[in-house]
């Protein structure tokens, strides 16, 4: 076989990978291990054909015994576990797409992983430092990227034409179909992002590009760029990554999911907001779900602007004012009130002494007059 038809049947496996960073992690491991293997990934494709119509069981399964050969040379020249098992992921994928697919046995230490947690731990805090120092394109990567907690892959590709109409009340719905698992996420725009989008999109309107983040082509931003967009705001804003940490789009997606857990919203909920995988015999039940109201318990402790921080901070303060006031308002009711019923005691008690003078006088004058009268 020709070269070209070689590379033909390598750039039909990479064409129908369409996560780009997933395709490379594949790349990667098929080219190592032809690599090693000392075969092209075309014969290799051809090697396993051709095992596979043997009658012995041996020859059937030689590439799962390489292939845990190429996992044991991969670990003894350094290589962590996940990161052999990810090289070893791209060869089995290779043969899934041609339909000659491996099978490992029970146990196998090429589909071994390990927990890790090298992702940097996002906070909103985090958030509201580099949407201080953010310009108005990028506040709107991180209102979204907060907002729908969906991964790099989809966000990327969202158009101007996927947005919902902006003048509904918010929360506003925003159903994704994503692409690795095609699972509908049930996603939403806060009150925030929406009015965000109303200043942002004008300034895009002109522009021929349908994506919401258009480039100088056709396409939308490319998943390292924007990558390279938060780095370079982390720094900006002053936020210090360890070195043993990743400061990844994949981190809102991590957000999302651990604050919607935090609060109490359930795991299925919380997965189908955000577009992660939800078990077909749960998902068939869950249509009579709030995703509002679920939506907004998360929405709520991720607010970004806070009514704009330092006006949160005033409102706070007036508020203070005014409940102080109030006290002392109703204080001097209380005060004044008091005062008015001293008074009209004492004027009661005026008008009694008045009257036992008046009759006193008019004793005094009665006794004078019986006086003049025996006189006379």
């Amino acid at each position: 076989m020709s070269n070209a038809a070689q590379d033909m049947t390598e750039k039909e496996f990479y064409d129908s990978i369409p996560n780009p960073n997933t395709k490379r992690e594949y790349r990667n491991g098929l080219q190592r291990f032809a690599a090693w293997f000392k075969h092209s990934p075309d014969e290799i494709l051809a090697m396993r054909k051709a095992d596979l119509k043997n009658e012995d069981n041996f020859t059937r399964k030689r590439f799962e015994r390489e292939l845990e050969k190429f996992h044991a040379h991969l670990k003894a020249h350094g290589s962590a576990t996940n990161s052999a098992k990810t090289l070893c992921g791209g060869v089995r994928q290779f043969f899934n797409y041609y339909e000659v697919g491996i099978k490992l046995k029970r146990g196998s230490a090429v589909g071994k992983s390990i927990l890790t947690e090298k992702t940097y731990p996002l906070t909103i805090e985090d958030i509201r430092k580099i949407f201080a120092v953010a310009n108005l394109r990028e506040r709107i990567v991180l209102a979204l990227a907060k907002d729908l907690g969906i991964r790099i892959g989809d966000f990327v590709k969202i158009k101007k034409a996927d947005l919902p109409d902006l003048n509904q009340e918010s929360p506003i719905p925003f159903d994704i179909m994503t692409g690795k698992e095609e699972v509908l996420a049930k996603g939403h725009l806060s009150a925030e992002t929406v009015e965000l989008l109303k200043t942002y999109l004008p300034t895009i309107t002109d522009n021929t590009n349908a994506y919401l983040f258009p480039t100088n082509g056709e396409h939308g931003i490319d998943e390292d760029t924007l990558g390279q967009i938060l780095k370079a705001l982390a720094k900006k804003a002053g936020i210090i990554v360890p070195p043993n940490k990743q400061f990844t789009f994949h981190m809102f997606r991590k957000l999302f999911i651990s604050t919607g857990k935090n609060i109490g919203v359930s795991d299925d909920v919380v997965k189908a907001l955000c577009g992660k995988s939800v078990a077909s015999d749960i998902r068939t039940y869950m249509t009579g779900i709030q995703w509002r109201e679920a939506f907004s318990k998360i929405a709520d402790v991720l607010k970004i602007q806070q009514i704009g921080n330092k006006n949160h901070a005033r409102l706070e303060e007036l508020e203070e004012r005014n409940k102080k006031l109030e006290e002392q308002i109703s204080m001097l009711w209380q005060v004044l009130d008091s005062t008015m019923k001293a008074l009209e005691e004492k004027s009661e008690t005026r008008k009694a002494k008045m009257n036992e003078i008046r009759k006193v006088i008019m004793r005094q004058r009665a006794s004078a007059h019986r006086l003049k009268r025996k006189e006379e």
